[in-house]
């Protein structure tokens, strides 16, 4: 409680009586049988703990909590509730740009080179041309590589230092490619154009002014904070509680924390066009930069498997623009390791949504929003979640069965080509840093980062990593490669579309860092 009380004694007396002034009339339902329906919802997804706010015109008409902050708990979620909000935050750091602009301490098309000279891509032409609106807008042709950020245990700094070996994945400025390390160096330059820091920026342009007294740019020291839901995995159809992920290196791509109460304030202000409570926080210009559509993405965007809803996909900065049954819709949606957000509002309406959980991965928050957003509408009404639970319970059994075959390819009881000790040592990746391989009780483990795990003899030269303390990874197969004379020479792996190629470093050499 004390971290929300100093955030509290910040914010100002006003404030803080907005903040505490908690009505019963939120908890009342805007539409009938809301609450019933969202019940059933969370339970039948197996979702711990869920918090929703609704915002019509200037007022919040709707903000409750249902479910547990922690699975096996009788810790009730509250609309005050803390969650880590995810990729949501990316709104924010566009907001954060689009307030230095309209201060006129930036520019949209600035470059990026302007307030981080030592950041370096390998495409010249994107090293040269790199501006505001490319990062904030997904275009640079970056792959995305979050592996090489998550739980990688370096600084912000580092993280932009190691941009360089980042490799395109397309032209520049020609394709739709999202990328977590490009928000964070347009929030880091944020922060110097403001003067301070993205943190303290974030802090007293938008938290303070907006009266979200319990919000935090980061969360550290989550045993200190009251009222913080826990995150959530699901391992073999069980559902289990993890620890946070350190997201400090990431921050202005998605580390922001928040409640739904809080939520519902930022929605007022982006539905009124950067004024709250009378009072004007950025041009109005500026901000309709960000939901202007910058970047196409493609047709489609709505709910899979349901009917077309949303004919076009683009992506402003730090929103995607769509439309959604004929309306227009900003939405960003926020995936952390343990739990999911969905944030959206159907801005010629007025209307707004935002659905917190602690699962990781769920479809439930973004399904609740369309939800809501098809009550606002009077549209025909269909159970979107029991639909969808049931096309993707069919997928899931497929996937198991394709699992289960591939599994069965592997020799019971074989071994590795080689002696345990012959895999020891350190290895190492420009992009990635390094990853440790050591015996430990006879087992093989690998540390890279704050993930470590054994690694389990596959076939061949493979390697199946995990448990991994992780939702987005719960295991990865990794394959050593070894030289003609008998030598194991390097590590890789995958994730997704993208893959780390660890090089063995000589012995003398660990501990040394990464290759330059």
């Amino acid at each position: 409680m004390a971290l929300q009380l100093a955030g509290m004694r910040r914010a100002g007396p006003m404030i803080i009586a907005m903040a505490m002034s908690a009505g019963p009339a939120l908890a009342q339902e805007p539409f009938p049988g809301i609450d019933a329906y969202i019940t059933k919802a969370i339970a039948d997804w197996k979702v711990p703990g869920l918090a929703v706010a609704i915002v019509r015109g200037d007022s919040v008409i709707y903000a409750k909590g249902f479910g547990v902050r922690k699975v096996g708990t009788t810790d009730a979620v509250d609309d005050r509730t803390l969650f880590e909000i995810g990729s949501s935050s990316k709104s924010f750091t566009a907001t954060l740009v689009a307030m230095m602009v309209s201060d006129g301490k930036m520019r949209w098309d600035d470059r990026i080179a302007m307030y981080l000279p030592d950041l370096r891509l390998q495409d010249p032409v994107a090293n040269a041309e790199l501006t505001l609106r490319d990062a904030l807008s997904h275009r640079t042709g970056l792959s995305r590589h979050d592996f090489s950020w998550m739980s990688a245990g370096v600084s912000r700094d580092e993280l932009l230092r190691r941009a360089k070996f980042l490799k395109p994945a397309a032209t520049f400025r020609t394709r739709f490619i999202y990328q977590n390390v490009m928000f964070l160096a347009a929030g880091q330059s944020a922060g110097k154009a403001a003067g301070s820091t993205w943190d303290d920026a974030i802090q007293s342009r938008i938290f303070t002014p907006l009266g979200m007294s319990s919000s935090m740019p980061v969360l550290r020291q989550s045993a200190q904070v009251a009222n913080l839901a826990t995150p959530h995995l699901t391992w073999r159809d069980t559902v289990q509680a993890k620890a946070h992920m350190d997201m400090d290196d990431i921050a202005p791509a998605g580390a922001i924390i928040s409640s739904a109460r809080d939520m519902a304030q930022y929605l007022r202000f982006q539905a009124n066009d950067g004024q709250y409570g009378g009072k004007r926080l950025v041009s109005s210009a500026a901000l309709r930069e960000t939901h202007s559509p910058q970047m196409l993405i493609g047709a489609g965007g709505g709910v899979p498997g349901t009917d077309s809803l949303t004919r076009f996909n683009t992506y402003g900065m730090g929103w995607f623009v769509q439309d959604y049954r004929g309306k227009l819709m900003w939405q960003h949606g926020g995936n952390t390791d343990g739990m999911t957000t969905a944030m959206g509002l159907l801005p010629d309406q007025k209307f707004g949504v935002v659905v917190l959980s602690n699962q990781h991965g769920s479809p439930l928050p973004d399904l609740l929003m369309r939800y809501l957003f098809d009550r606002e509408l009077g549209a025909p009404m269909r159970d979107l979640s029991a639909e969808t639970l049931a096309r993707l319970t069919t997928q899931r059994r497929r996937a198991d069965s394709v699992q289960r075959a591939q599994a069965a390819l592997r020799t019971t009881g074989a071994q590795p080509p080689l002696g345990l000790a012959a895999y020891e040592g350190t290895y190492a990746d420009s992009l990635y840093g390094e990853a440790k391989v050591s015996v430990q009780n006879g087992v093989l483990v690998l540390e890279r980062g704050a993930f470590s795990a054994p690694l389990e003899y596959w076939n061949g030269g493979n390697f199946r990593w995990g448990k991994l303390p992780s939702g987005a990874i719960p295991e990865l197969m990794v394959k050593f490669d070894v030289s003609a004379d008998g030598k194991v020479n390097t590590l890789a792996l995958g994730v997704g579309a993208d893959s780390a190629y660890f090089m063995r470093k000589p012995a003398a050499a660990a501990g040394r860092g990464s290759r330059q």
